[in-house]
């Protein structure tokens, strides 16, 4: 019985394991910015006040996130975040 319970505390903090939500705050031209990453596949965007759900892309070094207006791409430190054709250079804070 005791075994049983272990493999079913193991199995149950695997699958939380996978579903943790991180956050990184950045600074993007003196403007805050929060990215939420919510799995493997979709992060949201917080700026201004304004919630983005943005998509993972491939991407050949760093993570890139997209949606129709916000472009995300960050790698190490630093990130670049397009919002409506403005460019933003981003540091993690």
């Amino acid at each position: 019985m005791k075994v049983y319970l272990a493999l079913i505390a193991i199995l149950l903090s695997l699958t939380a394991c996978s579903d943790l939500q991180t956050s990184t705050a950045y600074k993007c031209d003196d403007e805050s910015v929060k990215l939420n990453i919510i799995n493997n596949s979709e992060a949201e965007l917080i700026f201004n006040n304004k919630v983005h759900v943005l998509n993972h892309e491939k991407s050949a070094s760093g993570n890139k996130y997209i949606s129709e207006e916000v472009l995300f791409w960050g790698k190490g430190n630093e990130a670049m975040l397009i919002i409506a054709g403005k460019k933003r250079q981003c540091i993690k804070v």
